[in-house]
């Protein structure tokens, strides 16, 4: 079955259930064809596990306040190497990320450094208080190379990539924002929305030269689609224990075996010009796709929270080395944590200014 029938009957599947549910419950308003991103007003009231979460970070930029006010401070305290990485992602994460901002395109880049490893197989307190000076200056020059106008971090993730004897290396993973207000219906792309599949070559004529592609466009009808979460007045979430998930493409297909993500695989390298170019319907179809990898399958899977993503369209070779073009895609899922008024556990700060 092509994409574009099967999207219609997913589309006309849709509409029956909510006209059901409209009819069945009058109290209900009918929800207009242009969908704006949800906003979240969740109940507003701290848990056990977000008071705990908010006093480690408290305590934690404390001792890092000691360190930016005395030069000659120093602490005997000690963490185990993936303890020391899960203060400092959640405390910086608290302190200079704003995820719960409306983005309509994301940037992310890589970069590497390494924390000293003592003799107890532990990293030093003042080591980390090191690193961070390290850490703050690394990823604001990755903001400061982006091409993103009114730019954000939306969050920063941290992994050990190599753990020796004296040192661990550690992965710096920001992803930034450009923060924008879109105005998504149903299905985002109309008549016009003809886009060459990756490699930021615009629309399928490659006369329209935005710098963007098929990738580009979807992940941002993604992110301008992505639920907002305001508690209360004065609330907030920060988040922490930052998952990275990686997907060539091939992983999910529905029923009738199209792939969610957009994935072709050609053993002879013959990639058709209607391969390579997404039409209306196939550009709807993966967005639908990727949001059901998402919001269905990935966030129950992980019980985090998603929290951006980056889309990327590449030629490259499957695991036998046959030719294939896909959306790399690379998910960012967190633990919510609530913060209400009262409880300030960090100064937050923006990166860009």
């Amino acid at each position: 079955m092509k994409k574009k029938n099967f999207f219609k009957v997913a589309s006309l599947f849709i509409i029956v259930s909510f006209l059901i549910v409209v009819i069945s419950n009058c109290k209900k308003d009918v929800t207009e064809q242009t969908i704006q991103p949800a906003i979240n007003k969740t109940a507003a009231v701290m848990t056990a596990e977000d008071s705990l979460f908010s006093k480690k970070i408290i305590w934690f930029d404390g001792i890092m306040k000691n360190y930016a006010d005395d030069p000659n401070y120093s602490s005997n305290k000690q963490f185990i190497p993936d303890s020391a990485l899960w203060y400092i992602e959640a405390w910086f994460n608290a302190k200079y990320a704003f995820t719960d901002e409306q983005y309509i395109k994301t940037e992310t880049s890589t970069e590497t450094l390494t924390i000293d490893i003592n003799a107890n197989n532990n990293v030093d307190m003042d080591d980390i208080a090191s690193v961070y000076d390290e850490l703050l200056t690394k990823v604001k020059t990755m903001l400061g190379q982006s091409t993103l106008n009114n730019k954000e971090l939306i969050l920063l993730d941290l992994e050990i990539s190599r753990i020796g004897i004296s040192e661990a290396v550690v992965n710096i993973r920001p992803v930034f924002g450009e923060k924008g207000i879109m105005t998504i219906n149903y299905d985002p792309f109309g008549d016009d929305d003809y886009w060459y599949y990756g490699e930021f070559k615009g629309d399928c004529d490659l006369s329209v030269y935005e710098d963007t592609d098929a990738a580009q466009k979807i992940s941002g009808a993604i992110m301008a689609h992505r639920p907002i979460f305001l508690p209360c007045p004065g609330c907030y979430y920060t988040y922490s224990d930052i998952d990275t998930v990686i997907r060539q493409g091939y992983e999910y297909q529905n029923s009738n075996g199209e792939y969610l993500i957009f994935y072709i695989v050609r053993p002879d390298g013959n990639f058709t010009p209607d391969d390579k170019c997404l039409e209306p319907d196939e550009m709807n179809f993966h967005f639908h796709g990727e949001e059901t990898v998402i919001y269905e399958i990935l966030e129950p899977e992980l019980n985090k929270t998603f929290m951006s993503c980056y889309l990327e369209g590449l030629q490259d070779g499957d695991e036998y080395d046959y030719p294939r073009i896909r959306h790399h895609n690379e998910l960012f899922f967190g633990i919510m944590h609530l913060v209400i008024p009262g409880w300030v556990i960090v100064d937050k700060e923006h990166l860009a200014d």
